[in-house]
């Protein structure tokens, strides 16, 4: 009987990862083939929790593996130093030192735009490219954009970090594997700003909603954990109001039926319906309002067709969203140089999916969430 403990919105790891033996097979294959590649998939899919156990299949198997967040990295110089921790960390990696690189972690920031070519060719020629070997990249396109927010940072250093990371995937022979994964779309980001030969050598690695019995199983396995029956027609009920089978919104979900059961209230239909509204008033999906940040100056524009997808179960046409932004503009070039793309990110980012013509929520429960915090 599978039992898993209901940890939300952190990396789930070891007995806690649920799932995804297809999507595991097909990825190891594909390195072992010597690709290396994109995780693609919108926040909360869970591309943190898979690029590690990929790490774990294939340190199994005798491989080199290192997992680096960038997320709190803000310069160029951050990275690096972090770059080099890591791997000076890892049990795997005994033989890397930085110091024997004539690299001294600890007081380099200062000096780093003197010698960071000197950094990077130091690094390169150490790296193992004659071993398999996989390091994985988390919220890289975050990096960026912190870099570039630092008074210290440019479009040309991004540019000349990506190229020398594609020039380590060039490498003759080599055996270095790469994962880059971001909550937000590296590729939009190079295609944005002219990048996207940088990583032209990446296989897109689709990452999505959980599919076939891997739902159901999941909500099994959660029950089991708090010895709670749930019958198949329920835990059924309960799959179709979400519609898209995330496991971060199936966890969110369960633990907002629990916490109606703790309360006194018997599993039922009415039960589910009670927790789905009551999710609607949590902060479990505050970062999808949060990272429209990183939208800049689509920003408004992003919130205007979210805001009037939120009022349509049915969803819009897309000449009807494409008159929104018109309005707004009052100027076919601009309107027509921002539309298109910003429905491509949004379906890429998860927020919205398209069918027959028509745009509307990827989610129900991200779309009623959405309605409850703007359409008053």
């Amino acid at each position: 009987m599978n039992k898993i403990n209901n940890i939300i919105g952190q990396s789930a790891e070891g007995d806690n990862f649920f799932g995804r033996e297809k999507e595991i097979a097909t990825a190891l294959e594909l390195l072992e083939e010597g690709n290396s590649l994109i995780l693609a998939a919108p926040r909360r899919v869970g591309k943190t929790s898979f690029a590690r156990k990929i790490i774990e299949k294939v340190t199994e198997k005798g491989w080199k593996g290192c997992y680096i967040d960038l997320e709190k990295s803000p310069t160029e110089a951050d990275f690096v130093k972090h770059f080099l921790k890591e791997l000076k960390g890892e049990k795997r990696w005994e033989e890397f030192v930085p110091d024997k690189l004539g690299i001294k972690i600890k007081d380099f920031s200062f000096e780093f735009k003197k010698q960071k070519r000197d950094v990077y060719r130091k690094i390169e020629k150490e790296l193992p490219h004659n071993e398999n070997t996989l390091i994985v990249f988390d919220e890289l396109t975050v990096f960026f954009d912190n870099a570039l927010k630092n008074e210290d940072g440019s479009l040309s250093d991004v540019k000349c970090l990506l190229d020398w990371l594609r020039g380590l995937r060039m490498e003759k022979n080599t055996k270095i594997r790469w994962i880059f994964c971001s909550s937000i779309s590296i590729e939009h980001f190079t295609h944005k700003h002219n990048f996207s030969k940088t990583i032209n050598d990446f296989t897109r690695f689709k990452l999505d909603e959980f599919r076939g019995n891997e739902p159901k199983m999941l909500v099994q396995a959660l029950a089991n954990s708090k010895n709670i029956v749930f019958s198949d027609e329920l835990i059924d009920y309960m799959l179709c109001k979400l519609s898209w089978n995330l496991p971060y919104f199936i966890q969110c979900y369960f633990r907002a039926i629990v916490e109606l059961i703790a309360d006194g209230e018997e599993l039922s239909e009415k039960t589910i319906d009670h927790a789905y509204k009551n999710l609607l008033n949590t902060n479990y999906f505050y970062h999808w309002t949060e990272r429209l940040v990183y939208y800049e100056n689509e920003k408004r524009f992003v919130k205007i067709i979210l805001n009037e997808l939120s009022k349509a179960k049915n969803g819009k046409s897309k000449s009807s969203l494409y008159n929104l932004i018109f309005s707004e503009l009052n100027d076919a070039g601009k309107t027509d140089e921002i539309f298109k793309p910003l429905l491509k990110l949004l379906e890429t980012e998860g927020y919205i999916m398209s069918n027959n013509d028509k745009y509307s929520f990827r989610s129900p429960l991200l779309r009623d969430f959405w309605s409850n915090q703007f359409g008053k």
